[in-house]
């Protein structure tokens, strides 16, 4: 597998280390060993280690590299009509995949989880059934105070928060919100006044990360964004930029590649369909459904297994899909 993200910093050893009990401690190096075990494709469980729950397709960025700010793509289609998962059908997701064996929940796919009334209720949930690592993903624009302390309050133990910038420039070039520039300067603000409050408080969780999408439009800003925020946050991620549009085919080039996301994870849409990663070319891969099916189901499918198998096999060129992801890859 190509290397796809790099995360500057260690949050599975801070989160080990401020876990309060032995029992969540163990908890959390098993969880960690099996994630390892199968993102190394040397021991694929028969339950999904780590769950993507799209509570809504909602987002009120529109970004340009992404589908729901590409209205040319075919991706975008499905962002034109909300969909939400029903809110007892979340639980009831919760309550399987506790009983299965999954150990980590994101709350976030190609939306902004903040925008959605329920949130902090699934996360509350979550919390209750024990999951070794409840996640989300931001884009800051609504951390305003009563949600920041929501979310300090909330058992919520990782939080990213995306900006793929350092100035005010670069940022409204490629972050859209009702068709105009967002606001870079509020949402540092938020960010800044959520470290402090989390300082204040004394709080350790959220671990927090923040993650910058390498683009030829913001690559010079790299290192200035890693010095401002090495000593503010707990980790960096760095990400590849995944291409959704056509401007720039890529030859098809049909060579030895594996993913290993298939491994450990799946992605629930919020119409309920069921993709194998996280990545957006993936929703065109059909699973299943979890308003039809069981979670177990659709991990044991022989469909799910001869997915998988043809990643081990390392025939990932085979699949359109998959292939269009390996050639959109910077």
């Amino acid at each position: 597998m190509t290397e796809q993200t790099i995360v500057v910093g260690d949050v599975h050893k801070k989160t080990i280390d401020n876990l309060e009990s032995k029992k969540d401690k163990e908890s959390y190096i098993e969880y960690r060993k099996e994630f390892r075990s199968a993102s190394n494709f040397s021991n694929i469980k028969k339950y999904p280690i780590h769950l993507d729950i799209e509570i809504d397709n909602f987002c009120n960025f529109a970004c340009t590299f992404c589908p729901i700010g590409q209205p040319e793509n075919e991706l975008h289609d499905q962002y034109k009509t909300i969909k939400k998962l029903d809110k007892n059908k979340v639980f009831n997701i919760l309550e399987e995949a506790k009983k299965i064996g999954v150990k980590s929940i994101q709350f976030s796919l190609v939306n902004e989880p903040l925008t959605n009334k329920n949130l902090f209720e699934y996360i509350q949930y979550a919390n209750k059934l024990n999951f070794c690592d409840i996640q989300i993903v931001s884009n800051a624009y609504l951390l305003n105070e009563k949600n920041a302390e929501k979310i300090l309050n909330s058992g919520l133990k990782k939080i990213q928060f995306s900006l793929d910038a350092f100035s005010s420039k670069t940022y409204s070039e490629r972050r859209l919100k009702n068709n105009k520039p967002a606001n870079y300067e509020k949402t540092i603000k938020n960010l800044l006044n959520f470290l402090e409050m989390k300082k204040k408080s004394k709080k350790i969780f959220p671990i927090v990360k923040v993650s910058f999408i390498e683009m030829e439009e913001n690559i010079h800003e790299k290192q200035d964004f890693y010095k401002f925020w090495s000593e503010k946050v707990d980790a960096i991620h760095y990400q590849k930029l995944i291409d959704y549009t056509e401007t720039k085919k890529k030859n098809n080039l049909k060579k030895v590649y594996k993913c290993n996301m298939p491994m450990f994870r799946l992605a629930i849409k919020a119409d309920g369909g069921v993709k194998p990663c996280c990545v957006s070319l993936g929703e065109k891969i059909n699973l299943g459904n979890i308003n039809k099916e069981k979670l177990f189901d659709i991990w044991n499918s022989k469909q799910m297994k001869k997915f998988q198998q043809m990643h081990l096999n390392e025939d990932a060129h085979k699949n359109e899909h998959c292939l269009k992801c390996i050639n959109h890859t910077s």
